[in-house]
């Protein structure tokens, strides 16, 4: 279910010690028009802005619950803002447990020619408790590089002997059945999320809140998305047969969430036409991921997206292309 209302009003009405997974991406500083009602907070305020949040994650998580902070930095005047590390640094409410990394395995390509290309945004692992901490390692071991093979042929259980001050190796052939994951997530982005009815402008890709769900939690746990925006992370925690609730301050955007996490059929009020040059149409797709499959020579589903997203940049592939009623 998501609620529309503003995260900080409605996270006071949940009991303490009710929630076991806080999993959200709050708007970031300054980057995005989330629509009606949503104030962006320039970096200078966004820690002083999200604080108190903080200190309401940690007063409904259970003992045993994390909270997964999806967010992430950006530069003003040239130079990288600090206002993530102060947040860390400022934040006495709740206890960082670890930090993540998401490589944006499709990112889109962004910075100018002065800076390397940002495909990566920041994850935070908080808990309330480490000493009662849900963590299930078993559920995310992944199988081993066969060069990981090779480096422990020799070294995990059978070093064989020494002769004349030489380890002499032994031939035994020691395999690895799973290897625990780096800190360095590959989650694809969720362009295409954005081709609907609402076009939410920083969607989750369902891949994000999916492996955070699995990983810390059980069946029938109850999770939270402060910031639910068109209802991903509740989307991800049905589907996996957990409890949910969302807030979302844009009323279009949680209307949308509640239908989507319903199963109503929303996407196809919009399709994606294409026309030639001069206004004469030719195709009509559901979404701009089809458009992308029948049109290789866009670069990415994302220059089809800003044909209709973005004034003064209408063409792609030699083609005009429109977002219009079904």
């Amino acid at each position: 279910m998501i609620v529309s209302g503003d995260c900080f009003d409605e996270i006071k009405k949940l009991e303490g010690n009710s929630i076991d997974l806080v999993i959200t991406s709050p708007p970031y500083a300054d980057i995005v028009n989330y629509g009606k009602n949503i104030s962006i907070k320039k970096a200078d305020d966004y820690v002083d802005w999200i604080l108190p949040l903080f200190k309401e994650i940690n007063r409904v998580l259970k003992p045993s619950g994390s909270f997964i902070l999806n967010i992430n930095d950006k530069c003003i005047g040239g130079y990288r803002s600090t206002f993530i590390y102060d947040l860390i640094s400022r934040n006495n409410h709740i206890k960082l447990y670890d930090t993540y990394i998401w490589h944006k395995k499709n990112g889109i390509p962004n910075g100018g020619i002065r800076r390397f290309r940002n495909n990566t945004e920041f994850i935070f692992h908080f808990v309330k408790d480490k000493k009662y901490l849900k963590f299930y390692m078993d559920r995310v071991l992944q199988e081993p590089k066969e060069t990981s093979n090779n480096r422990t042929k020799y070294y995990l259980t059978d070093q064989g002997e020494t002769i004349d001050g030489k380890r002499i190796k032994t031939d035994k052939d020691i395999k690895i059945d799973k290897v625990r994951p780096d800190n360095v997530f590959r989650f694809n982005t969720a362009g295409s999320s954005r081709d609907n009815l609402i076009k939410h402008p920083a969607p989750f890709n369902k891949e994000l809140p999916t492996y955070f769900i699995n990983f810390l939690t059980d069946e029938n746990d109850l999770v939270l998305d402060p910031f639910a925006g068109i209802g991903t992370t509740n989307l991800a925690a049905q589907e996996l047969n957990r409890d949910h609730i969302g807030f979302e301050l844009n009323s279009d955007y949680a209307d949308f969430a509640n239908k989507r996490i319903n199963g109503e059929d929303y996407i196809n009020e919009y399709v994606i036409n294409k026309y030639d040059l001069d206004g004469n149409f030719i195709k009509s797709y559901e979404n701009a991921s089809q458009a992308h499959k029948d049109n290789p020579s866009c670069y990415s589903i994302h220059d089809i997206m800003r044909c209709y997203d973005r004034v003064g940049f209408n063409t792609c592939g030699g083609y005009k292309w429109k977002k219009e009623k079904n």
